[in-house]
């Protein structure tokens, strides 16, 4: 697998999918009318495919699950100036954005 691009945290994504092809999304506590799907952080030295299993279970209990495929490169974003910010103080760090592994 390669290597997310420099100075961006690694970071995966969940789609989760019930028998009934209903997707699972969550609304975020910390901003209101936003809504989500589970993800997070890697650590190191952390499989991608690990941390989405771990961050499900995380974040929504869901113990067992298939998956049905990942994204085979990195997705990348960048923080807004503002954000990116405010993640400086929160985190103590300087990434440019987030590169995700979707599974």
């Amino acid at each position: 697998m390669e290597s997310p691009p420099e100075g961006y945290r690694r970071n995966v994504g969940i789609c989760l999918i019930n028998p009934s092809k209903k997707i699972f999304s969550a609304s975020r506590l910390d901003i209101p009318d936003s809504w989500q799907m589970p993800q997070g952080g890697i650590d190191e030295g952390e499989d991608p495919r690990n941390a989405a299993i771990r961050e499900l279970r995380e974040e929504t209990g869901v113990t067992s699950v298939e998956v049905l495929g990942e994204v085979p490169y990195w997705l990348t974003y960048d923080f807004p100036p503002d954000v990116r910010e405010k993640l400086r103080h929160r985190w103590g760090s300087d990434w440019k954005g987030q590169a995700q592994k979707w599974d």
